[in-house]
């Protein structure tokens, strides 16, 4: 009896150590794993940004031809300076450049796109930028700064443009804004930077990393090339992260950076194309949870073992105590021995009895288990499946009735009409690609950048759309917008998602009504929030508590899967705002969004 707790820690060591074993193996071959996805994730962003370089890679080159340029350089007054300036702006508002001018071979810009703006190149002197010495030499220069006058992120290609002679008579620059290539990946799940020579993050999806030295070191800029290269700052130090390694892989823990997973693979290398380093951060809560399960897996492995050591070992004392009273036996009376021997019987029938149910009650936890994870599946596929089937469904009813319409304008010799249909068929095509492309990365639906949203359009184009149904139902539409401004934070596409379910589950639930059916939507400004109330003069809803819960609907089946106003729900709180819904005093149905203004439409509201 005195050796049982020394066994019984014994045993609770070899599970915790068959754990951390099981956990281990686990946790590698999950990074390695995520290793592979960090890889193409890194490729396919290293990729994207060349391509997006590269179509302006020889665009200052073809500019250097236009005779203008030459003609500007020869005689930087006047007409020929107006010219170039015009010639320059249509460039950029045709190419999406940010800025395009031309300097001098002292470096003073004397035509620019932006010749109009406040922040107008016109006078300045760069001939301190390298890109402006390397072009200057007689070669397309590459390079990436902080513009001084714009303080925006830039890419730079200067190209230098020469005189009839061959010599060199003036550079032309074209700057990339950054910011603008960075908004095609805020929706990525993975978090992609570039870092320069400095290893200052110049460029990534994250916000919080921008303009930040990785590695933890300080920059001396007056040992720089370019001291200006930051506009006169000084990026600091990133912090809010734990560096360490497992094993081959390196492991970001601890994060607390704004979009970043709280513990990340890190993976990095070098693209000397456009000389950078490219890095991704992958969340390893996949491979955590993959060695908690070979852990768990592991331990109960050695419980089991253990198990069947004890119960031999059991087995092996009753043989021993059963040999004992049998030997005692030998010296006693017959009957004492028959007793002996019944009870050892009896003793032997019971651990026999005790073995078989703890093998059945493992197969049944077994089979419980099976039949879980089973379930899991298909809640899942169910879920996504009727996501799938609602979020695509709004996109091309729109397609369907725009096109019908579009036909009817083409009958009647209106193309202007039939021009703006196929713009909206093309901004509904455009919503359901970007839907599909949502359900590629199926964790995180792509987040639409949350930016000033006015209120009063999305509520317009909404109604455009819902106008043909309204008009078949006889439905009459109250609406009256704001005079005042009415910008809130959100996405318009997912906005105007929301507005169009209320609308047409308001139309829904008067189908087949007598009495009139009227629709009214209204913008409220109400204690530092933006209101938007759609009315219905239906029945009004059953169970106003439960109307945002998934699946339930009052439609019969067949014409709805009670997903809309869960979804809509869904997206109004991603927005940071808040829906609701109850019955009217004197009846029908009311919805409320509430929603965060934006900064100059709460100045409006005062």
């Amino acid at each position: 009896m005195k050796r049982t707790p020394v066994l019984v820690s014994i045993a609770i060591a070899a599970l915790g150590a068959l754990y951390a074993f099981g956990y281990g193996i686990g946790l590698s071959n999950g990074l390695d794993a995520l290793a592979s996805r960090a890889e193409a994730s890194l490729t396919q962003a290293d990729d994207r940004l060349s391509g997006q370089l590269e179509k302006y890679q020889y665009f200052p080159s073809v500019i250097a031809l236009h005779p203008a340029m030459r003609e500007l350089l020869s005689d930087p007054t006047g007409e020929n300076v107006k010219r170039a300036n015009l010639i320059l702006e249509r460039l950029a508002l045709s190419s999406g450049a940010l800025d395009i001018y031309v300097m001098d071979t002292s470096g003073t810009t004397i035509a620019a796109s932006n010749y109009g703006l406040d922040r107008s190149f016109i006078g300045a002197n760069f001939g301190w930028r390298p890109y402006f010495k390397g072009a200057l030499l007689g070669s397309l220069t590459r390079y990436h700064a902080v513009g001084t006058t714009s303080l925006q992120r830039g890419f730079y290609f200067a190209h230098p443009i020469h005189g009839d002679a061959g010599t060199v008579i003036g550079v032309v620059t074209v700057k990339i804004d950054l910011a603008r290539l960075e908004t095609e990946w805020r929706g990525d799940q993975e978090v992609v930077f570039f870092s320069d020579e400095n290893n200052v993050i110049f460029l990534s999806n994250r916000d919080a990393l921008l303009l930040k030295t990785y590695g933890g070191q300080r920059i001396d800029l007056e040992a720089q090339p370019d001291g200006r290269q930051y506009a006169n700052e000084v990026p600091q130090p990133l912090t809010g992260y734990e560096p360490g390694l497992f094993l081959s892989h390196e492991l970001w823990n601890e994060v607390s950076i704004d979009g970043i997973p709280s513990r990340a693979l890190h993976f990095s290398r070098q693209d000397d194309k456009i000389g950078m380093r490219v890095h991704t951060l992958v969340s390893t809560q996949a491979a955590d949870v993959q060695g908690a399960l070979w852990g768990i897996l592991a331990s109960a492995a050695g419980g089991i073992l253990i198990l069947l050591a004890a119960i031999i070992l059991q087995r092996r004392n009753a043989m021993t105590a059963a040999l004992i009273l049998e030997e005692r036996a030998k010296q006693t009376l017959e009957s004492t021995v028959e007793r002996r021997t019944r009870a050892l019987s009896v003793a032997n029938t019971r651990l026999r009895q005790e073995v078989e149910e703890r093998v059945a009650a493992e197969a049944e936890l077994r089979r419980v288990q099976d039949e879980l994870v089973q379930a899991g599946k298909l809640s899942a596929l169910g879920e996504m499946s009727a996501g799938i089937s609602h979020e695509l469904n709004q996109p091309l009813a729109a397609i369907q009735t725009l096109a019908d319409n579009a036909g009817l304008f083409l009958d009647r010799d209106q193309p202007e009409q039939v021009r703006g249909n196929i713009a909206k068929i093309s901004q509904m095509a455009d919503r359901a690609g970007r839907i599909i492309r949502n359900l590629r990365a199926f964790a995180r639906k792509e987040d639409e950048a949350i930016t000033d949203v006015d209120l009063v359009q999305v509520v317009n184009d909404a109604i455009s759309l819902s106008e043909p149904k309204l008009s078949r139902q006889d439905i009459v539409l109250n609406w009256s917008p704001l005079e005042t401004e009415a910008y809130v934070r959100g996405g318009k596409v997912r906005l105007q998602q929301v507005i169009m379910n209320l609308i047409n589950n308001a139309a829904d639930a008067m189908a087949g009504q007598r009495r009139k059916r009227c629709i009214t939507i209204t913008i409220q400004h109400v204690k530092g929030r933006v209101h938007l109330k759609v009315r219905d003069t239906g029945p009004g809803l059953e169970k106003p508590e439960r109307v945002f819960d998934p699946f339930y609907t009052t439609k019969t089946v067949g014409e709805g899967l009670g997903l809309g106003l869960s979804i809509s729900y869904g997206i109004v709180q991603s927005f940071g705002g808040d829906i609701s819904g109850q019955n009217h005093a004197t009846g029908g149905a009311t919805f409320t969004v509430k929603l965060t203004p934006s900064a100059r439409a709460a100045r409006a509201a005062e």
